[in-house]
């Protein structure tokens, strides 16, 4: 496999355990075999050409191969931690640390949620965070808030008295449990409860981060998908741009032939999947552009969306 990045080639194994699961068959990624593709996919005979992108502007982004290359050697010596490939899905809008001690507080955190992962499983882990609230006036019942909180502006303001300020730009990623949100928003209400007028706190919470484990086959180790803290995964724009430009390198290894079926993977850093504007922005191509194409997923927060599906298998028109 050939595919350009360690988060490229994690996302080419959550393809292939996605389609074991969707369509009932083994898919086995290809080992350095001769392809213009990216990377091959076997499902028996058949051969499935796979182009890999991410999209936010290729290059290294800080910190991350060394967060990758610590995690794996600490995995490799924790007996908890069963052999295999594991994933860090850091959420948009993040730096990575790379000073102490903040580097070995976040590493010593990851490392110990990695015990216990069955293949294909994610989990949500919790890492402390500080927000800082403040209350403006004695009058009013309303938070304005910027950073993570910002959505839940309304929820924060039930039952308080004042007007408040919160930064919560510590925070980004969200649970996806909403009695695990309420908690977070309960102790910030708790602690505005107690402010006098022109008084500043900080509160202690947390953001909340997902990691996975690779379908069975993957190489051991950690990878660490991130995005530059510059890139904003919601600009409409840039997204548009990438998937084009993903688009037009598939539609050209597919028309170099050698495959029963073409599949483009594209990562997204986001905080959900449900944030993601790769849908929308195909939905706005002109289908000659991709109509070549067999198959179009995005890899996100652990997860894989369906974004063009097949009209055709290989595998079904034997029957």
């Amino acid at each position: 496999m050939s595919a350009h990045s360690p988060a490229e080639a994690a996302a080419v194994h959550l393809l292939s355990g996605w389609m074991g699961e969707r369509f009932f068959r083994t898919f086995r990624v290809g080992d350095g075999d001769p392809t213009p593709h990216d990377a091959i996919l076997y499902q028996r005979e058949r051969r499935i050409g796979v182009t890999t992108g991410v999209l936010w502007p290729e290059g290294p982004v800080a910190g991350v191969s060394d967060l990758a290359a610590l995690l794996t050697s600490d995995i490799e010596i924790d007996p908890s931690v069963a052999s295999g490939g594991y994933v860090i899905w850091v959420p948009p809008l993040v730096a990575l640390p790379e000073g102490e001690p903040h580097r070995s507080r976040l590493r010593l955190t990851l490392a110990n949620c990695l015990s216990g992962l069955a293949p294909g499983e994610r989990r949500e882990v919790r890492l402390p965070a500080t927000v800082k609230l403040a209350k403006i006036d004695a009058d009013g019942a309303y938070v304005s808030v910027t950073g993570g909180l910002a959505s839940e502006w309304l929820a924060l303001s039930e039952g308080v008295r004042g007007a408040f300020h919160l930064d919560s730009r510590a925070v980004h990623r969200l649970p996806s449990e909403r009695p695990e949100l309420d908690l977070i928003l309960s102790r910030v209400r708790d602690r505005a409860a107690v402010l006098e007028p022109m008084e500043v706190t900080d509160v202690e919470i947390d953001d909340t981060w997902t990691v996975s484990r690779l379908p069975e086959g993957a190489p051991a180790g950690v990878t660490v998908v991130a995005a530059p803290e510059s890139f904003d995964p919601l600009d409409g724009v840039a997204v548009r741009r990438g998937l084009r430009a993903h688009v037009a390198r598939a539609v050209a290894q597919r028309e170099a032939g050698g495959t029963h079926l073409s599949a483009l993977v594209v990562v997204a850093a986001l905080a959900h999947l449900s944030d993601e504007l790769v849908t929308a922005s195909l939905r706005g191509m002109n289908p000659a552009a991709y109509g070549i194409l067999d198959l179009i997923v995005l890899v996100a927060d652990g997860q894989v969306r369906q974004v063009l599906q097949p009209r055709t298998l290989p595998w079904e028109q034997s029957r």
